[in-house]
């Protein structure tokens, strides 16, 4: 079909709910052995995009990306990813490798205390922006649900749970996994923070352009 874009010429595109298609038969040829080893990632790819939205969820979220329906209720959007959220906290098992906190360290030229699980409190913010804001293109979505689940009880801001303990087995933990590493990979492959955040963007376009909390330059 062709459809006329906010900006630009007339562009060439296929019904939304041709992608759930295509996904399926990435998940079946990953189910059959069908793909090499360095396509494997697209079999979790696909399946998180088959269990994250139904054909009417997927026609809604490139609305969304689109700006489409630019008065969409919010409450809509927030109801496509309730599948990645938990009703209950699960037991607590450490989600975030090393080697992404070492990341953080080597990013903002911080030295690493001896004890590797006591880490400044701004890696929180970091933790928001950079993982839980943009997990699974959710457009914040995602963080504001389990925000709901694990609200601030303490006075210096703090929380009875990890955020992750939160995510669902099925579908929230393979998502954040997925992204992590993504992550990682991006912060490794540049020299400094700046350098992050222009990859992180390039990599990431729908997140918000706003400047580093200052707090990162204490």
């Amino acid at each position: 079909m062709v459809f006329k874009p906010l900006a630009g010429d007339p562009g060439h595109g296929y019904e939304a709910t041709h992608l759930i298609d295509v996904c399926s038969a990435i998940v079946d040829a990953h189910r059959d052995g069908k793909l090499r080893p360095n396509q494997a990632f697209l079999g979790l790819q696909a399946e998180i995009i088959i269990r994250a939205s139904a054909k009417l969820g997927i026609v809604a979220l490139i609305d969304e990306a689109t700006g489409y329906i630019a008065d969409k209720r919010k409450e809509e959007y927030r109801d496509l990813f309730r599948e990645f959220i938990r009703d209950e906290f699960r037991e607590y098992k450490a989600e975030f490798p090393n080697q992404f906190f070492d990341m953080i360290y080597r990013l903002y030229r911080l030295p690493r205390g001896s004890n590797k699980n006591n880490h400044p409190q701004f890696f929180g913010h970091f933790i928001r922006r950079y993982i839980y804001e943009p997990l699974a293109s959710s457009h914040g979505a995602i963080l504001e649900l389990l925000d709901e689940r694990n609200p601030v009880v303490y006075v210096n801001g703090g929380r009875r749970y990890k955020m992750f303990q939160f995510l669902s087995d099925v579908v929230g933990l393979p998502a954040l996994r997925a992204h992590l590493w993504q992550v990682v990979g991006i912060g490794n492959s540049v020299k400094n923070k700046d350098a992050f955040e222009r990859s992180f963007l390039n990599a990431f376009p729908t997140l918000e352009r706003e400047p580093l909390l200052p707090l990162f330059d204490d």
